[in-house]
């Protein structure tokens, strides 16, 4: 401290001692005029609960030849170290998206505030940044969201989702604080799981299906049926149709029920072509049997005919 004067022994000149020394922090040597920090049995930590950021004494010095008393300030301020790893406030987050929603939306902003990850340590120490782990158990999660800006957490669809191909993704997101030396930095991680909605992306499949090698397609489907000519459309109606004619709409799950699109049936003249996306053909082949009610009759009423005198019997005419 630099104080000018004895404070030990026979010649002594001055008196050194502590005041508003709160909690016994600080341990003073008079002859050294030194201050010791007084950590026995206790840790000096800057972070909750015991917010300890400085410490404030009083070092009195008193003059003793003339009596005079000087206070001089001893503020210790107390340095973050880096001794505590980011929390998630949540074991794990959750999010549902539609299998339409288009590349580069945000699909997951739920990291925001302090619903995400916090860190007590102070300064760059207690920052967050979030990033994408690669998963084992979902290898093409890292790569179908991307959370760019890595202080706000927020994540984005990176490809096209597929709800035929895969209904749910593990994202293993980690946060780590922005300690100055990258060795230094703590991390943790929690799981995203993002569920895939159905969305009305297909169209009907005419029943049954028969795949087309490994693809999702149906091989065209003909159905048949036989009607008796000059049978009364009553008493053929409905036509008995083999196979009878049904089909599915190939988005089964999409949620509600009630927004599910219904399958609407017509009957196109000559050859169908598709005029939207959700619109699918079949033949339907009709083949009409000859009812046996007319007798045979001639085209005319008499005939004439030639025959040689010199012909054989069973020879040409």
């Amino acid at each position: 401290m630099q104080i000018n004067g004895v404070a030990e022994g026979p010649d002594r000149t001055i008196s050194l001692s502590l005041r508003d020394n709160h909690d016994y922090w600080v341990i003073l040597d008079p002859s050294k005029q030194a201050l010791y920090l007084n950590s026995t049995g206790r840790v000096l930590d800057r972070d909750p609960p015991s917010y300890i950021q400085s410490i404030v004494v009083q070092v009195q010095c008193t003059n003793e030849l003339i009596g005079t008393v000087i206070l001089h300030e001893v503020r210790i301020v107390v340095r973050d170290r880096n001794d505590n790893a980011p929390r998630f406030q949540q074991p794990r987050y959750y999010v549902a998206v539609s299998e339409l929603t288009p590349v580069g939306t945000t699909i997951f902003s739920g990291f925001w505030g302090n619903n995400g990850a916090t860190d007590i340590d102070d300064g760059p120490n207690g920052q967050i940044e979030y990033t994408i782990q690669y998963n084992p158990k979902d290898p093409t999660a890292n790569r179908t969201f991307d959370i760019p800006l890595t202080l706000f957490g927020a994540v984005v669809l990176r490809e096209r989702l597929n709800y035929e191909e895969i209904t749910r993704y593990l994202v293993i997101i980690q946060a780590n604080d922005r300690a100055p030396y990258p060795s230094e930095r703590r991390t943790a991680s929690t799981t995203l799981t993002v569920d895939v909605l159905d969305g009305d992306d297909l169209g009907p499949m005419f029943l049954p299906c028969t795949l087309v090698g490994n693809t999702r397609d149906c091989s065209p489907i003909t159905y048949r049926a036989h009607v008796l000519e000059l049978t009364e459309p009553s008493k053929v109606n409905p036509l008995n149709v083999t196979p009878p004619i049904q089909a599915v709409d190939q988005d089964r799950n999409i949620q509600p029920p009630s927004d599910r699109p219904g399958i609407l049936y017509s009957i196109l003249i000559g050859q169908g072509k598709n005029n939207g996306t959700h619109c699918l053909f079949a033949n339907l082949k009709l083949k009409f049997w000859m009812r046996n009610n007319q007798a045979p009759y001639f085209l005319e009423t008499s005939y004439h005919g030639y025959v040689n005198e010199s012909i054989t019997s069973g020879g040409p005419p």
